[in-house]
C-alpha cells in the first residue's frame, strides 16, 4: 500500500498555480504593489500611466485603451521592465522579462490599481500577428548572403545581414511597430531550439543556435516552418 501510494504521488502532476491577485498602492508619482507569489519568486513592481505601448502592437483587432508601464524588482535581480496594456473589459496583457501573460479585472483609482493574473504559469500564447512575424522573419533570413553567423543579439537598423534574433527583431518591429524579446513568437522559437539543442550548454538559444557551426540554413528555415506549424491559424 505505501509503494502505491507513493508511485500515485510520483505520477500525480503538479496543479497550476492560481491566478495572481496584484494590488498596487498609490505613492507620489506611480503604484507600488506586489501579486504575490509570482515567476518562482515574489517581485514587486512600481508602475505609472503611459501615453502608449512602446513594444508593438498585441493584436490588431483589440486594441489597448490604456497603458501603464515600470519596473518589476525581484531579490538579487536587477530590476526588469514591464508594460501592462488595457482593453475596454479590464482585460489586457502584462509584457515582462518572464513572457507575456493576460490579466482581467484591471480597474485603476487615485488610491489603487488592481488586477488579476489569470494564469502565471502558462504565458499568452502566439497571435495573428506572431505568425507574421514568423513569417516575415522567414523572408528576412532567406539565404545564406544575408546570414550573420556571428551574432551578438545587437541589431543595428541599418544591418544588411541577419541572425535569427535580430531577423526577428526586424520583424517584430515590421509588423507591430515595436520589439519585445519576450513576445510569445520569440518564446515558441526558443522552445524549439531548445528541445533540437538538449544538452548543448547555451548562454542564448537563438544566439547559440545561430553561432553554432552545425546549424545550417536548412534548419533556420525549418526552423520557422515548425513555429508556423505550431501556431493556430
Amino acid at each position: 500500500m505505501l509503494l502505491f501510494a507513493l508511485l500515485v504521488a510520483v505520477a500525480a502532476p503538479v496543479a497550476d498555480p492560481p491566478p495572481a491577485d496584484c494590488v498596487f498602492q498609490a505613492a507620489t508619482d506611480h503604484w507600488a504593489g506586489s501579486c504575490g507569489p509570482l515567476f518562482d519568486e515574489t517581485p514587486t513592481f512600481s508602475i505609472a500611466p503611459e501615453g502608449a505601448i512602446t513594444t508593438g502592437r498585441w493584436r490588431d483587432d483589440n486594441p489597448p485603451v490604456a497603458a501603464w508601464s515600470g519596473a518589476l524588482s525581484s531579490a538579487g535581480d536587477p530590476d526588469y521592465p514591464v508594460e501592462i496594456e488595457i482593453h475596454a473589459g479590464g482585460t489586457g496583457v502584462l509584457r515582462s522579462e518572464y513572457g507575456w501573460y493576460a490579466i482581467s479585472g484591471f480597474s485603476a483609482t487615485a488610491a489603487a490599481v488592481r488586477f488579476r493574473i489569470d494564469t502565471p504559469a502558462q504565458p499568452l500564447p502566439p497571435s495573428e500577428l506572431d505568425r507574421r512575424i514568423v513569417e516575415r522573419s522567414a523572408v528576412i533570413l532567406n539565404a545564406d548572403a544575408v546570414w550573420n553567423r556571428a551574432d551578438n543579439r545587437q541589431c543595428p537598423p541599418a544591418a544588411t545581414t541577419w541572425s535569427i534574433y535580430c531577423a526577428m527583431a526586424r520583424a517584430t518591429i515590421d509588423v507591430t511597430g515595436g520589439f519585445h524579446h519576450r513576445r510569445p513568437a520569440l518564446e515558441l522559437v526558443r522552445k524549439i531550439v531548445e528541445a533540437r539543442t538538449a544538452g548543448r550548454a547555451y548562454d542564448h538559444r537563438l544566439m547559440g543556435y545561430n553561432n553554432d557551426p552545425s546549424t545550417h540554413l536548412a534548419d533556420v528555415r525549418s526552423l520557422f516552418a515548425e513555429a508556423l506549424a505550431r501556431m493556430p491559424k
